[in-house]
């Protein structure tokens, strides 16, 4: 049994669409986009070490854990992504080292912004920053796995896709942004927690997946619901998770990638702890975290791994947005794409690998919950816009 496989094109991003067995998509796929893993693996900086660090002693120990943690969790997700590797030609320990060297506590950068937006109309916004290497490789990922509903994801090949922007059949979006961690949870891959909850029927459900299933490493996830409107924000840090919705009191909510709620000590570098404008290190009051039955986490003498530079860069964007005046009618897609296209640091969060800024704005998109639509704009600046539910398809129109 086959995978069929539909090639378009939205906003200058390449679009691939996937229909049939699960098992034949991800071969499928895998074969279909064979150059592009290949690159994009090969443009990681953190390979080598990644290699070095699992090939024997404690961190080949701790890679066979996180596996065993995550397929006795996930099996079907890590069953993707061996086929995936299958149809690529490449071992599955090369990419299982990719998925999970946030979960290893590898420094893998910043990168990423995320709004959230509920008055009258709700809307969750995504920049997707990337290294320069990867322009031209991300790309539009529609998965119509048989008796599954619909999802479609911004794509870096090799990974599971589950880690950017994501839009459901369910009528569920969310945008992720990478929460670097330097004393991971014993628990599963956060990219495989990530992918199983593209299912979620609900926001209550995506929500009650997160807080029982928090991963190794951290992510910060900002989810809106079409159905209700409803929009949310959740830290999932080190085996621990956050939760908090919007609301019309304070209607625009942002996320970069550093701790908001959940302990600073959790991702802070050491001699930052205490220093954080506008930051409180503990989760506010009515929204403590949610202890997910891992292993503790480590304290604030850990922390000396965690680059201060690029904890810094993440900050920084977050200050640019706490001076966002708040628009006294409902803001369209045009509002929310100049907050995170319009200028770089210190003015905007736009990436634009000019300087000593490593990285680039390779997507954004401006998810429309109340109206039903979606804006996407490419990293040359195109811009599309259509039907939130036909993106979800995978449809154009």
């Amino acid at each position: 049994m086959g995978a069929e496989v539909q090639e378009q094109e939205l906003a200058g991003l390449r679009w691939l669409v996937l229909t049939g067995e699960r098992s034949a998509v991800f071969r499928t796929l895998g074969d279909t986009t064979r150059a592009d893993i290949h690159a994009v693996q090969d443009a990681l900086p953190e390979r080598e070490a990644l290699r070095a660090r699992t090939a024997d002693g404690p961190g080949r120990a701790r890679l066979a854990r996180l596996l065993h943690r995550t397929e006795t969790h996930w099996p079907v997700q890590v069953a993707e992504l061996r086929d995936l590797a299958t149809g690529a030609g490449l071992p599955f320990d090369d990419l299982l080292r990719a998925n999970l060297r946030g979960d290893l506590g590898t420094d893998d950068g910043t990168g990423c912004t995320d709004l959230g937006w509920r008055r009258t109309r709700s809307r969750v916004a995504h920049n997707e920053d990337g290294a320069p290497a990867l322009d031209g490789r991300l790309m539009l990922l529609t998965l119509r796995i048989d008796g599954e509903a619909p999802v479609t994801v911004q794509w870096y090949p090799g990974f599971l896709p589950a880690n950017t922007f994501t839009a459901t059949g369910h009528g569920l979006v969310w945008g992720i942004n990478h929460i670097q961690v330097a004393a991971p949870a014993d628990a599963p891959g956060r990219h495989f927690v990530a992918r199983a909850m593209q299912q979620a029927r609900t926001l209550d459900e995506a929500l009650h997946h997160l807080s029982t299933h928090a991963g190794a490493g951290g992510f910060a996830y900002t989810l809106g619901e079409a159905a209700t409107g409803r929009v949310a924000v959740v830290e999932s840090a080190a085996g621990r998770t956050a939760a908090h919705e919007v609301g019309t009191g304070a209607p625009l909510q942002w996320h970069t990638n550093h701790l908001r709620r959940l302990p600073a000590a959790l991702d802070a570098p050491a001699n930052t702890l205490g220093d954080l404008p506008g930051e409180s290190p503990v989760a506010s009051p009515g929204e403590s975290p949610v202890a997910s039955g891992e292993s503790p986490v480590a304290g604030p003498a850990t922390q000396a791994a965690r680059s201060l530079g690029q904890y810094e860069e993440s900050v920084a964007r977050g200050t640019a947005l706490d001076r966002l005046p708040l628009p006294d009618t409902e803001p369209d897609a045009d509002w929310f794409l100049q907050v995170l296209t319009g200028a770089p640091l210190p003015h905007g969060v736009h990436r634009t690998a000019a300087g000593t800024d490593p990285l680039m704005t390779l997507c954004t998109a401006v998810a429309d919950l109340t109206e039903d639509r979606i804006t996407v704009r490419g990293p040359d600046g195109r811009t599309a816009e259509l039907p939130l539910s036909s993106y979800a398809r995978g449809e154009t129109s």
